[in-house]
């Protein structure tokens, strides 16, 4: 390999492919040098073991102590804006603040009451798709609105105001979005959260808004949007196409309904190999894997290929169903570990349980090489395949 750093960007492969390049990256060293597609340097970390430690480590933050010359992946993209915007408190105590906001309504209690509501989501989106006939693209139609309509349910946001709030949401994410688009999201949601404070329901602006201010709590409720919908509907398309075109999988887990729980956790495991990066910045230097991070530099933990570290996972690129103990990174890990990771691990097994149950002959309506592909997220929230036509 050469001492020049590599570009990141060429180290992408589509979804569900192997990743030949960055494995043997891995084999050779944890932690390497890379240039990314904004010209910047960071520090893209492979290794199982060096993640964790870079993540319970407090040097590591999402932050950069010098927003406007901070080291980017890509050109605006709204994640990394967040990232690199900091402001007079400390932003772990912010995050740690946010947790402790946030965690108790995605509790393990407060899933199983909300599993009755993501059942009828599901049940609701295979009716349209059994109802409109078949070939479907799964991916349009059931894998994307799911996930987003599972947060709505949570967040409260009422039926008849759905349509307007994806309205809004699709213009804010778009690249383009000046600072008025993206403010009409947070001034609906900010509206909704003071109507709830006045008419409480079951519900996540419900249970804060006498404890945070209406913009506040618009912006919690934006994040977990951000942070949930994409990365969610990715998990549902690339387990599904695995499920679709593994029949010794599909049989495996349709025969034995007791594995799903061990089967969701390694079907997130295998989510990706690589190529997708949560920019994450040293606080001060920091010494790891021989190498020398300085206090400002770009660091990149690669879950993806973590995940097929071999020291960690045993016949790491097989997919075995069965896997356990399975402590991957696709949630992160200590104090950065998804607090949405419950409702991930419950909407899944509703999904895939009602998907498989109800639809029994679904079956993969192209072939597999002109389905993968990598997806065309700007933000790169998650890699996944841009449709996934099925028919049954």
């Amino acid at each position: 390999m050469s001492k020049q750093p590599v570009d990141l960007e060429s180290l992408r492969v589509p979804a569900l492919t192997d990743n030949p390049v960055m494995l043997a990256m891995l084999a050779e060293k944890p932690l390497w040098r890379v240039r990314t597609s904004t010209g910047d340097h960071a520090w893209l970390v492979l290794g199982f073991e060096e993640i964790r430690a870079l993540l319970v480590d407090r040097r590591i933050g999402r932050t950069h102590p010098d927003p406007r010359n901070a080291p980017r992946v890509y050109d605006n993209s709204m994640l990394e804006m967040a990232a690199t915007e900091v402001g007079d408190m400390d932003p772990r105590e912010v995050h740690a603040e946010v947790r402790g906001l946030v965690a108790p309504y995605f509790s393990r209690k407060r899933m199983v009451t909300l599993r009755p509501r993501v059942q009828a989501v599901v049940d609701e989106a295979i009716d349209r798709m059994l109802s409109q006939g078949h070939p479907v693209d799964l991916r349009a139609e059931f894998a994307m609105p799911v996930p987003g309509l599972v947060l709505f349910e949570l967040i409260g946001v009422p039926v008849d105001a759905r349509t307007k709030l994806l309205e809004l949401l699709d213009v804010m994410h778009r690249m383009d979005a000046d600072e008025a688009d993206r403010m009409a999201a947070l001034s609906f949601l900010a509206e909704l959260a003071a109507e709830k404070r006045l008419n409480p329901g079951d519900d996540f602006l419900s249970a804060l808004s006498d404890r945070v201010d209406d913009w506040n709590l618009a912006s919690l409720a934006i994040m977990l949007i951000f942070a949930g919908h994409g990365s969610t509907s990715a998990a549902v398309v690339n387990g599904t196409l695995r499920l679709l075109t593994r029949p010794d999988l599909r049989e495996e887990l349709m025969s034995k309904p007791e594995l799903m729980a061990t089967a969701i956790e390694e079907l997130l495991r295998t989510n990706n190999v690589g190529g997708l990066w949560l920019p994450h910045y040293a606080q001060e230097d920091i010494e790891i894997a021989g190498e020398t991070i300085r206090g400002g530099d770009l660091v990149l933990p690669d879950f993806g290929v973590g995940n097929f570290d071999p020291s960690a996972f045993p016949d790491a690129e097989r997919i075995d169903l069965r896997r356990n103990p399975n402590q991957h990174l696709t949630f992160a890990h200590g104090a950065w570990h998804c607090v949405g990771a419950p409702l991930v691990r419950m909407e899944l097994d509703v999904i895939f349980t009602t998907l498989f149950t109800r639809i029994p002959t679904l079956r993969l309506d192209a072939e597999l090489s002109e389905v993968l592909g990598v997806g065309a997220d700007d933000d790169r929230f998650a890699v996944s395949v841009d449709s996934l036509p099925v028919a049954w």
